[in-house]
């Protein structure tokens, strides 16, 4: 589980290829003219980029189409709505990944802070600096830059106490939405799938025992998973992508109810 002191980031990649974002793109630029109901100090979403708040969606498209691939994931900051500017930690973020892979990049972004988990999209090209395909392992993306993420929030908002993690756990107890009380119970399950936490007089005392057996029965509500014995659950297979596809299905509900409600 999380450790005190560091603040956490989710980030969900994939590798492309994938269609360029167009200016009127749904899932890349978002009517977020809602998003005062969350978060009144942010304006209407729009594509930002390294040096622009106002990115040039058409002539990056236009540099892109020739690229054998490209690369997106979100950044999904746990403390987002304390952050003073998602850009810049994204830019901060994207500068150290160029560090970090030897090459400029070229990228869009835009942040949305339209929902209950304020995230940012972000198009990488397929490009490095001189020419070549931009080659970036699955590994730096999902572990790596997941790192460099999570020291840059703690930089910002200063290290999390053990209190912090339990209140931010307990919120993700009844979220539709894949969570990171997930992920760590994927990684508590044994080689068979189960798991398992009952108390047991070889193991330490878990910190965070109550948010996990909440997480299991909830998803056992839901059909994510099933208790098989005392103290011990396994997830349904297709969890995570069904719990994925909630949370941009209702993403999409809530932006219609704000929008039919102006």
């Amino acid at each position: 589980m999380p450790v005190a002191g560091r603040r956490m980031a989710s980030l969900d990649h994939a590798g492309m290829p994938v269609m360029m974002p167009r200016e009127s793109d749904g899932e890349m630029r978002r009517d977020g003219s809602s998003a005062a109901d969350v978060q009144p100090k942010h304006p209407v979403a729009k594509m930002f980029g390294p040096q622009t708040d106002d990115a040039d969606v058409k002539d990056f498209t236009e540099r892109c189409k020739d690229d054998r691939h490209h690369f997106r994931f979100i950044v999904s900051p746990e403390d987002a709505s304390d952050m003073e500017d998602l850009k810049r930690f994204t830019r901060e973020l994207m500068t150290q990944a160029e560090k970090d892979l030897g090459t400029k990049l070229e990228w869009v972004a835009v942040d949305h802070w339209n929902t209950d988990n304020p995230h940012v999209h972000v198009i990488v090209r397929g490009r490095a600096d001189d020419g070549r395909d931009l080659v970036i392992d699955r590994d730096y993306i999902k572990s790596g830059m997941r790192d460099r993420a999570q020291d840059l929030i703690t930089q910002e908002l200063s290290p999390r106490t053990d209190l912090d993690i339990s209140r931010a756990l307990s919120r993700q107890i009844e979220a539709e939405r894949w969570t990171q009380l997930d992920r760590q119970l994927v990684r508590d399950a044994n080689e068979e799938g189960v798991i398992d936490v009952a108390p047991s007089p070889d193991r330490q005392p878990d910190a965070y025992l109550t948010q996990k057996v909440g997480r299991l029965r909830h998803l056992e509500h839901l059909g994510l998973a099933e208790a098989i014995g005392p103290g011990q659950w396994v997830m349904a297979e297709g969890a995570e992508s069904t719990l994925r596809e909630l949370g941009q299905r209702n993403d999409i509900i809530k932006r219609m109810h704000r929008a039919l409600d102006e």
